[in-house]
């Protein structure tokens, strides 16, 4: 739609005028192509696409683009330790082109993983070519790895994963954590008595029978619609 017409300029927000060869192209024979804005009708239509379409179209790419830097700008590209090795360099994209160092100290750090922990087997960080996250609980930053073996060091990579997963380690019993337990197993006592119980009913049902549970009032009342339908009609 281009800018708006100098006509239109100097006609609504100026008392100058600014001759016409500057817009109309002067001898280059485009006197007859004129902007959308020589009607009021397209100056109110193109005022709101100016006022409201084009900011929203900037904040949904400004959007995008943080999303996109959000989404791949969290894998590491590089990472050493110090000498106590209690303290790891990390260097991640921060740009297109730009790298940036984090520190962080290893105690910090852990695997993420889902609430459920017996689903950590079907994680893609179980997989040799599957990604890796890492979380620091002090900064709340996410680092992601890529866990085939060729982009590691083999002499600290099994040192490192057994750092970073010692809230979660040998995870594989919901009710059983590091530090909560929950008691999900019957004790002797209270297995003998789910024992006593079953030989009763068992000798109940032998004895009387299977019982048969009544039914409820709203399925005996269509029934009795149903029935009475029927003896009208005759069927």
């Amino acid at each position: 739609d281009g800018v708006p017409s100098l006509q239109w300029l100097a006609d609504k927000w100026g008392w100058w005028d600014i001759p016409r060869q500057f817009q109309d192209g002067s001898n280059w024979g485009v006197e007859e192509i004129r902007y959308c804005d020589d009607h009021e009708l397209m100056n109110m239509q193109y005022g709101g696409k100016r006022a409201f379409a084009r900011p929203a179209h900037t904040m949904y790419v400004f959007q995008l683009y943080w999303l996109l830097k959000l989404a791949n700008f969290q894998y590491v590209s590089k990472m050493v330790y110090n000498k106590e090795k209690d303290i790891v360099f990390v260097y991640k994209p921060t740009g297109f082109w730009n790298e940036q160092e984090f520190v962080y100290e290893m105690h910090h750090l852990e695997q993420v993983i889902p609430y459920q922990v017996t689903a950590r087997k079907h994680m893609s960080s179980q997989k040799e070519d599957g990604i890796l996250t890492i979380g620091c609980m002090n900064t709340k930053d996410h680092m992601k790895f890529y866990n085939e073996k060729k982009y590691w060091n083999l002499d600290e990579r099994e040192d490192f994963m057994h750092q970073t997963s010692n809230l979660w380690r040998n995870a594989v019993d919901k009710y059983q954590g590091s530090i909560f337990h929950v008691v999900s197993k019957a004790d002797e006592e209270e297995a003998l008595m789910q024992m006593k119980v079953d030989r009763e009913m068992e000798a109940a049902i032998s004895k009387h029978g299977l019982a048969t549970p009544s039914k409820p009032h709203e399925e005996i009342f269509y029934e009795t619609v149903e029935k009475k339908k029927r003896d009208i009609v005759g069927v």
